[in-house]
């Protein structure tokens, strides 16, 4: 027996964990680039 607060809890949970997951991703290749750039033009 699940109650709708609970189902709804839940859901809000894995929505902002795949978008933390989005944004650390984006972020991680955000910064492979940036160093990257940063050794060509160093």
């Amino acid at each position: 027996m699940t109650s709708p607060v609970l189902s709804e809890i839940l859901l809000s949970e894995f929505t902002v964990n795949s978008t933390l997951r989005r944004c650390s991703h984006l972020v991680q290749s955000f910064s492979v680039v940036f160093l990257y750039w940063f050794y060509v033009f160093s």
